[in-house]
């Protein structure tokens, strides 16, 4: 599992945590989705569960179905709804964040 690492004066932050790679994003749901990112790797110990932890908080604020992965290695071929899409690096893991279908699925 991915360590946190701190900043100078002991203090962590999701832009740490999570560095953007591709953003489709707007920026308060960004930065939501970094801070669930943190959230996942600091309380669940398996990638299924910081998986499920993410997507649940997602589809509890969000419309529409989310979808996360997480790996060292893997592609994907998809289709995601406007500005509903994010991929991010923690530590040596990626982290793909995408919402499909309408709002209303």
């Amino acid at each position: 599992m991915a360590t946190e690492e701190k900043k100078e004066g002991g203090k962590s932050s999701s832009d740490e945590i999570a560095k953007e790679l591709i953003i489709d994003l707007d920026e308060p749901m960004k930065t939501n989705i970094k801070d669930l990112i943190r959230k996942a790797f600091t309380e669940e110990t398996s990638f299924n569960r910081m998986c499920d932890l993410i997507k649940a908080k997602l589809q509890e604020k969000e419309e529409g179905k989310w979808n996360v992965v997480i790996g060292k290695d893997f592609s994907t071929f998809l289709v995601h709804r406007s500005r509903r899409y994010g991929l991010f690096k923690v530590g040596e893991l990626n982290v793909l964040v995408w919402q499909s279908g309408s709002a209303q699925s």
